[in-house]
């Protein structure tokens, strides 16, 4: 690629990356201009980026939805009544935290740019090269698979369209598709995509704007914003009950092509692997795959410190629930001794701050009212711990007892000396176990001892009930550690739906929800829970435009 070429490409992307009014800084209720969107190179990737600001708008929105409707969050008495009335299962029609406006606009915008730039690319057909033409729209495929996944995983259906809009208004004339008939739609997007190409081509921005060169973390970053083809196909599959291309995929990405990267080691060791989460994320990239970053010297910002935060000036709207506390100080050391799992949990996952339980898990980097909105915190769509135990559920769903509780537990490297002869799949592979032998495991990372199903041995179990019992036992402990492992990330609530869902038992859901309510309240909510329906949000689309 000549310098001039490179310098297009640089010149849109930082462009967008800086202005505070572009990428970070977007309109929320902007729609691409149909005129001249996409009439030269240039506007190829700032409209790519556009899409990447859609997501930005809406990266912390899911985190206060579903933490509020899972059991980790309840409102302190500085919160709107908005955030009252999640928390109290209530009409969400016209509730700014419950419309989905922002994921359509990801959809929108998507469209609009997949249809435009395939028009640019029939009239100049060279103009741009394939090589980097068609990771592009692979991109914009993503990011609408993404928003419609969290669109269904959120509000249990979605209007699917595949035509570019000009406006949410035309919704209306579209199918509305329930989450189980989205995930294979998604599957059939990634797999098949449009125009000859699929969701799977992936650009790396670093080799396109500065071949040769050390990548700096900015670099990083820009490689990080589009959700990645395989977590985003591990967790399609995961919910559509493929478990064998979970498991296939998942150590595939964990093996990271002989690189190990993703792998759960020593050298995130305890409380250090936590500093992503407050500090330059590009400093632990073993364990972050897919990011949206915020910079604080850019104006770029989100509502997690705000709200999670009581020190001035933030706002203190939500907090831990005492039932999701306890969860961490129940867990067991390796050395045998009860004191809570305390590389997460308190101190880091929470603390007693200024009177009051905060979430601290994202600002223990700065944590003084005159530094606190400094902190660059940035949203996880993707990282290794997650693909974990996506990957643990899935073995475990198989009936690889042994293996699922490897990655949930100690990891591959006790694994392997405590099986050493006897080796099943998936790990029987020599190749990926010549780099993946260090995994730890989740639990062991945080220095906890393991945890198996009470009750039954898994090299006993005599009859089909025996071996239902087992697996849906640890579905459950996977299910408590997801609790822990990703508490304020949107991502235990979903996980919640999902097991509940596989059981046929709402309990799953209820029980663990209606825990956190007060004992007034503890029965109707379990209740209320107990029926499906109610696990997501209700909104009514016509009024998204008000």
């Amino acid at each position: 690629m000549n310098k001039i070429y490179r310098l297009i490409i640089l010149m849109a992307i930082t462009g967008t990356f800086t202005r505070c009014d572009s990428y970070f800084d977007p309109i929320t209720n902007d729609i691409l201009d149909n005129k001249d969107y996409i009439g030269n190179t240039n506007e190829l990737y700032s409209g790519y980026m556009g899409i990447a600001a859609k997501m930005q708008v809406v990266a912390d929105q899911a985190i206060f939805l579903t933490e509020l409707k899972s059991d980790f969050l309840e409102p302190t008495p500085n919160a709107p009544q908005e955030l009252w009335d999640i928390y109290n299962l209530n009409d969400l029609n016209g509730n700014a935290y419950a419309n989905p406006k922002g994921y359509y606009d990801v959809i929108i915008n998507a469209n609009d740019y997949i249809a435009k730039a395939l028009e640019y690319r029939d009239g100049n057909p060279r103009a741009v090269d394939n090589a980097v033409f068609v990771p592009l729209i692979s991109g914009a495929i993503r990011f609408k698979v993404w928003a419609y996944l969290m669109l269904g995983k959120i509000y249990g259906e979605a209007v699917y369209f595949d035509a570019p809009l000009a406006t949410l208004t035309d919704l209306s004339k579209f199918p509305v598709l329930s989450l189980d008939e989205l995930i294979p739609k998604l599957m059939e997007l990634m797999d098949v995509g449009t125009a000859g190409i699929d969701g799977k081509q992936v650009l790396i921005w670093t080799n396109l704007l500065f071949p040769g060169v050390a990548t700096s973390a900015q670099d990083l970053t820009w490689n990080m914003i589009c959700p990645s083809p395989e977590p985003l196909l591990i967790e399609l599959n995961l919910w559509g009950g493929n478990y064998q291309r979970v498991v296939d995929m998942s150590m595939q990405l964990i093996y990271d092509n002989g690189g190990g990267r993703y792998k759960i080691g020593n050298d995130d060791y305890n409380a250090e692997w936590v500093q992503f989460f407050h500090r330059d994320p590009i400093t632990k990239t073993r364990e972050l795959i897919n990011i949206v970053p915020f910079d604080y010297e850019r104006n770029q910002t989100n509502r997690l410190i705000r709200y999670f935060s009581n020190t001035h000036p933030s706002v203190h709207y939500v907090k831990p629930t005492e039932v999701s506390m306890s969860r961490f100080e129940r867990q067991v050391r390796l050395d045998g001794i009860t004191i809570g799992d305390n590389f997460r949990g308190n101190n880091y996952t929470y603390m007693m701050q200024n009177g009051d339980w905060v979430v601290r898990k994202f600002s223990r980097d700065r944590e003084s009212s005159e530094m606190i909105y400094r902190n660059n915190v940035h949203i996880v769509i993707y990282r290794a711990a997650e693909i974990h135990l996506f990957l643990a559920e899935a073995l475990n769903n198989l009936g690889h007892f042994a293996e699922a509780e490897a990655f949930l537990n100690d990891g591959v490297q006790e694994y392997l000396s405590k099986y050493a002869g006897n080796l099943k799949y998936p790990l029987d592979n020599e190749v990926y176990n010549s780099v993946i032998n260090r995994n730890w495991g989740v639990r062991r990372r945080v220095n906890l001892q393991p945890v198996y199903p009470e009750g039954l041995s898994k090299e006993n179990l005599e009859t089909n009930d025996d071996i239902q019992t087992y697996k849906r036992r640890l579905d459950e402990l996977i299910l408590e550690e997801y609790c822990m492992e990703t508490a304020g990330e949107a991502k235990s609530y979903f996980a919640m739906i999902r097991i509940a869902k596989r059981w046929n038992a709402p309990s799953i859901l209820a029980d663990r929800v209606s825990a956190k309510y007060s004992p007034g309240m503890q029965s109707n909510v379990r209740n209320t829970l107990m029926d499906q329906n109610n696990w997501f949000v209700k909104y009514d689309l016509s009024l998204t435009n008000e």
